[in-house]
């Protein structure tokens, strides 16, 4: 195919876009906040807002390129993740900020399915491999880039932009994908795509929606009766979403989950997994960050540079996460699990015990270990949780998984927002708040080790990282 290696470039420069945005706010919220009097409740929803848009529309996005030409949907979702950008580099308000990121996690959520989809159109089978080993490797380096790149622009505080100039780096990228894309990009069509599940968007999201606007507002609005109201109704949506789901599936089997596989054991209980870990994964980074730079005065820079080795000791860790994924199986999740748990209370330990005296270098071993235990977790659990999954599922179950674990991030980010931002609201000292919110981060880790012990015992053979 005429332009498959251009393409695939541009491709994977909109993903590698789109996770740099999802961490490139963490480290400005600080300088976000002393800016716009943003409160507590508005900064956290600048990164849940985000994800929450991305997670809901993931998969729909992919199936309106599957009906209407994947360039065409990808040229849409890069063009308004682009406007998105310029205008929240505009905000004037909190409120403002986090309507933007809505718009940017939405038009994120339609841009990105274009990539995988796209690739498997461009390249035969055998070809493949490479590939989605380069967007796997993208993933992993997209995320520290964000919390990188971000610290470096608002503490060069370029053209006296600040953190504006995190959101103005989006438009001229976007706009030369935009074009590139037009060019050599195939407008490629499913032969028999699924129908597109409004409904089951709406359900979901209101579900996913009446957990974490209370878990994140609540404290703010002095937790009224109507935040209560909220968390009590999520069972209720969530049971509905569940009934839709289902109606829609024996009606023409487009619905947005795949129901079927929840059956499958191996597939529920690493998806639990997921959910969970995720949970641990969202919820450390918004408090570490903000600690270090409101408390101890770390420049947005040193802040990104001290959860750097996390993704250093993920990324060593690969070929001893692949040695224990063969030998232990699903005993290497409780492992990475145990161990992740472990390094997040040395973290804690070391903050409590060093106070203001803490350095970056300080927590360089503890956060390594960190990174060392989610790679130990997460090559087993991938391949527990998709072994048994048949091979025309196969996008339904990892879309799932993506999506799911998108959710439990944002869970993260509230739950631990809502203990250390509470704590200060009520007097207490940063130190004291983020130490507590760190447990939220141990005891997500804890459980999903835990959890472990309901996968089925499998051991991998070829283990298959989805990005």
């Amino acid at each position: 195919m005429k332009h498959r290696l251009a393409a695939t470039i541009i491709l994977m420069v909109a993903m590698f876009m789109d996770l740099v945005d999802s961490t490139i706010t963490n480290v400005a919220l600080p300088a976000i906040g002393a800016d716009l009097g943003a409160n507590p409740a508005q900064l956290e929803w600048t990164l849940a807002g985000y994800v929450v848009a991305f997670a809901t529309l993931l998969i729909t996005g992919g199936r309106l390129g599957d009906i209407f030409g994947r360039r065409r949907v990808f040229v849409i979702g890069a063009a308004g993740f682009t406007l998105a950008s310029l205008v929240a580099s505009w905000a004037v308000t909190g409120d403002m900020l986090v309507a933007t990121r809505v718009l940017q996690g939405a038009f994120a959520g339609i841009m990105v399915p274009q990539v995988l989809s796209s690739v498997q159109v461009m390249f035969a089978p055998h070809e493949r491999g490479p590939v989605f080993g380069i967007i796997g490797a993208l993933s992993a380096l997209g995320a520290v880039s964000g919390l990188l790149i971000g610290g470096s622009l608002v503490t060069a505080d370029v053209a006296g932009l600040g953190w504006r100039s995190i959101f103005l780096v989006n438009v001229p990228v976007g706009i030369l994908l935009i074009i590139a894309a037009v060019l050599v990009v195939p407008n490629s069509k499913s032969e028999h795509p699924l129908k597109l599940d409004p409904l089951g968007v709406l359900l979901g999201a209101a579900t996913v929606f009446l957990v974490v606007f209370p878990l994140t507002d609540g404290r703010q609005a002095g937790w009224p009766w109507w935040i209560w109201a909220m968390l009590a109704a999520a069972p209720f949506v969530l049971a509905l979403f569940v009934r839709q789901q289902r109606r829609k599936l024996a009606a023409d089997g487009s619905a947005l989950l795949p129901l079927a596989l929840f059956h499958d054991r191996g597939f529920s209980s690493g998806l639990a997994v997921q959910v969970v870990s995720s949970v641990g994964n969202g919820s450390y980074a918004l408090i570490l960050i903000f600690y270090v730079q409101q408390a101890l005065g770390f420049t947005p820079l040193a802040a990104g540079l001290t959860i750097l080795p996390i993704a250093v000791g993920s990324m060593l860790a690969t070929p001893l996460a692949m040695f224990t994924s063969k030998k232990l199986g699903r005993t290497a999740v409780l492992v990475g699990g145990i161990v992740q748990a472990a390094a997040f209370a040395w973290t804690m330990l070391l903050v409590r015990s060093l106070g203001e005296g803490l350095s970056g270098w300080h927590l360089v071993a503890p956060l390594t270990l960190a990174g060392v235990g989610m790679m130990i977790l997460i090559m087993p659990q991938m391949e527990s949780t998709l072994a048994t999954v048949p091979t025309e599922s196969a996008g339904a179950a990892s879309g799932t998984l993506t999506t799911l674990g998108q959710v439990g991030m944002v869970l993260g980010v509230a739950l631990a927002g809502a203990v250390y931002f509470g704590i200060l609201a009520d007097g207490g000292a940063p130190i004291g708040g983020v130490t507590a919110g760190l447990w939220v981060t141990v005891g997500a880790y804890v459980l999903a080790g835990g959890l472990a012990l309901t996968m089925p015992k499998v051991r991998a053979r070829d283990v298959v990282l989805a990005a």
